[in-house]
C-alpha cells in the first residue's frame, strides 16, 4: 500500500510514470502535427490571395499606365468653344393657315474660335431679320417636335453662315422656346 500511496504522492507532486509519459508525448506530437497543418491551411490561401491581389494591382493599375493613351477623336480634342452671342428674344407669327399661332424664342449663336465679334454685332439687324423670316415661314406643327427644332437650328445656322461667311456660325442654341 505504501507503494500505492507513494505513487499517488508522486503524481500529486508532478511525477509521471513511463506509460503516462508516452501518452503525453503522443498527444504533444499530434498537436504539433495538427498545428503545422493548421499553419499550412492559413499560409497557402494567404499566399494565393496576396499573389492574386498583386497580379490584379499590376494588371489594372500599372499595366494601364504602360499602354499608350487612347486618342480622342479629332473633333473632340480640337473643340474649343467660340464666342457666344446672345440675341434678344424673338416673338413672331407662324405660317399656320387655320388659326393664329406664335413662337417666342431666345437663342445664343456660337461663332467659331477667333471670329470677329465686332462684325457680328455690326450685322445684328440682318441676323435678326433672317431669323425672323425663317421662323415666320414655319407652321407650329413643323417646329413643335424635337426633330423640327433641330431642323430649325440647322436652317438658321446655314442662313447665318451665308450672311457672315461660311463656317462663322458653329452652333445655334435655344435658351427659351415656346410655341402657342
Amino acid at each position: 500500500m505504501a507503494g500505492n500511496d507513494n505513487g499517488k504522492t508522486n503524481k500529486e507532486l508532478g511525477n509521471v510514470d513511463d506509460d503516462e509519459m508516452s501518452t503525453i508525448s503522443q498527444i504533444e506530437a499530434s498537436k504539433k502535427k495538427g498545428g503545422k497543418k493548421k499553419l499550412l491551411f492559413i499560409i497557402i490561401p494567404l499566399l494565393l490571395i496576396l499573389g492574386g491581389g498583386g497580379f490584379a494591382a499590376y494588371h489594372f493599375l500599372l499595366a494601364k499606365k504602360a499602354k499608350t493613351p487612347v486618342n480622342k477623336p479629332a473633333a473632340l480634342s480640337n473643340m474649343q468653344p467660340g464666342p457666344m452671342m446672345k440675341l434678344k428674344s424673338f416673338l413672331t407669327n407662324l405660317a399656320n393657315t387655320n388659326r393664329t399661332a406664335y413662337v417666342k424664342v431666345s437663342m445664343s449663336i456660337e461663332l467659331k474660335p477667333g471670329a470677329n465679334v465686332a462684325t457680328f454685332k455690326q450685322l445684328t439687324p440682318q441676323v435678326r431679320n433672317r431669323i425672323i423670316m425663317i421662323l415666320s415661314s414655319k407652321t407650329s406643327k413643323e417646329i413643335k417636335s424635337p426633330q423640327g427644332q433641330l431642323s430649325l437650328r440647322h436652317q438658321i445656322a446655314r442662313s447665318l453662315n451665308q450672311l457672315l461667311g461660311d463656317g462663322m456660325v458653329t452652333g445655334v442654341y435655344f435658351n427659351n422656346y415656346l410655341v402657342q
